[in-house]
């Protein structure tokens, strides 16, 4: 059995489709009472490969039983230029299952979505272009940023969104993450920040960057503890971004710090940054290497306008920190949550507000090992967006079901 972010059970089947080639179809339930919107699909190639021959010049893609393709997309995870998994969207009833399809098709005739995920890092001295690869800004400050990141890179960095929020990056070594809050389901960040276009700090057609980020850690940017100490990851050495993958239905970059010096130590860390369509999040992968010390990764949530900060117990397996207040730029409602392994949790905290490093932050510590990945995830949920939002005990309950779904296992039974 493994873990899966989705709430599915899967019964395989293998079938004959005539003369072209063979097909898998799966029945997909829901095993919980409460229907299931973008419900995940996820097969890895050597998950296929055990029930049918992959063709060599073909890619998978997912059907009804009336023949209509299902949202879906297949990622080179590795970048070795072949396919490694195939992910879909589906919706579900309250325990009510449905027959999935897995056929092949050449690749110039994959079907095409509507996008709901984008990520976008435009090259502000080239026209906006955008960048599938870029060097960091080295020598930036909090005194200095709007002269330098502000003119190398559109919205000075990376950002990514969803059809529900988006997010972006300082490309600097403030490396900071801040909140673009969404009143429109398109992809709209390409068109954001370039010049002549009005100030995303303004409300707008589409919506608006809602956070202030200042010296704090923002929207689930990075830190280590390190002899009780907190290190902004990213503050010296050099770093990288990278496009992993981008689709439709999901898409993955990377932030590569190089030669950070973490007080007497010299790491190596990587941030994997992913977004799937219809959820508020994006997840967080990070990893270091350079020491065989135990170190404390910290991720946190700006508090520069919350007074309060919410623990909520969503599970056996995860753990929320909450921020619920008129904290959005536009003073309205705005909803932060950290959902965290209970696991790793070590303990919670808040920086100071003044002085040097990283302020006006909550965070979570987490145990973290050399060449060990861990994952969390940061919720943005702004009453802009849904009115629903601005009430605290509907975004706890969404916390509670979206644990649900990132616990959930998915369970295989025998095929033939």
């Amino acid at each position: 059995m493994r873990k899966l972010s989705s709430l599915l059970v899967l019964t395989f089947m293998l079938a004959c489709s005539g003369e072209t080639s063979q097909e898998i179809t799966l029945q997909v339930s829901n095993p919980s009472d409460q229907a299931r919107t973008d419900a995940t699909l996820l097969l890895t190639r050597g998950e296929i490969s055990r029930w049918i021959d992959i063709p060599s010049d073909l890619l998978p893609v997912l059907k009804d039983l009336t023949g209509e393709y299902i949202p879906c997309q297949v990622d080179d995870i590795d970048g070795d230029g072949q396919w490694d998994e195939l992910f879909g969207l589906t919706n579900l009833g309250p325990s009510a299952p449905i027959t999935v399809v897995i056929a092949f098709v050449t690749p110039d005739t994959y079907p095409t979505f509507p996008s709901r995920t984008n990520l976008h890092l435009g090259d502000a001295k080239n026209g906006y272009r955008e960048l599938d690869v870029a060097d960091r800004l080295e020598g930036v400050s909090y005194h200095n940023f709007a002269d330098l990141t502000g003119a190398a890179f559109q919205m000075e960095g990376p950002a990514w969104e969803n059809d529900k929020v988006g997010f972006r990056n300082y490309m600097d070594q403030r490396n900071g993450m801040d909140i673009f809050g969404k009143t429109s389901t398109e992809m709209i960040l390409s068109k954001v920040g370039i010049q002549g276009a009005p100030s995303y700090h303004e409300p707008g057609e589409w919506g608006m960057d809602v956070l202030k980020v200042g010296t704090s850690l923002g929207a689930g940017a990075i830190a280590y503890m390190y002899h009780d100490s907190l290190y902004r990851v990213g503050d010296n050495g050099s770093g990288t971004y990278e496009v992993e993958f981008q689709g439709s239905q999901r898409s993955r970059f990377k932030l590569t710090y190089s030669d950070w010096k973490l007080d007497d130590l010299s790491l190596n860390v990587i941030h994997h940054v992913e977004i799937v369509a219809g959820r508020h999040y994006y997840q967080g992968k990070v990893v270091y290497e350079g020491t065989e010390d135990t170190l404390l990764l910290v991720p946190g949530i700006v508090n520069m306008k919350s007074e309060l900060l919410h623990l909520l117990k969503l599970d056996d397996q995860y753990t929320a920190l909450l921020s619920h207040d008129k904290q959005s730029e536009d003073s309205t409602f705005l909803a932060m949550a950290l959902i965290v392994p209970t696991s790793y949790l070590v303990s919670t905290g808040e920086t100071r507000d003044e002085g040097e490093g990283i302020t006006q932050t909550y965070y979570a510590a987490l145990e973290a090992y050399p060449g060990d990945q861990i994952s969390y995830r940061f919720y943005a949920l702004w009453e802009g967006e849904d009115s629903k939002w601005a009430s605290l005990d509907e975004v706890k309950e969404y916390l509670v079901r979206e644990a649900e779904r990132w616990t959930q296992s998915v369970i295989y039974a025998s095929h033939f």
